[in-house]
């Protein structure tokens, strides 16, 4: 499937706190647009059902390291 980033309204990670390791997320309508934020050239989408189980997830630990790609 492809999607169309075209005007996409990108938005940063609420847990970035403007430092250099930041994801933006754009809602598409095809989905959720996710992108390094140093390089927003490339993007990847999920469904909309993947990104609420990885806010989930995330959320889990108060410190938000349960998504750290180490642990998970």
């Amino acid at each position: 499937m492809t999607h169309d980033l075209t005007g996409a309204a990108w938005f940063k990670s609420s847990r970035c706190g403007g430092g250099p390791t930041c994801v933006e997320v754009a809602f598409l309508e095809t989905g959720v647009g996710v992108r390094d934020a140093k390089d927003p050239g490339p993007a990847f989408v999920v469904s909309p059902g993947s990104w609420s189980s990885f806010v989930r997830h995330c959320s889990a630990t108060a410190d938000g390291q349960g998504c750290d790609s180490a642990t998970s």
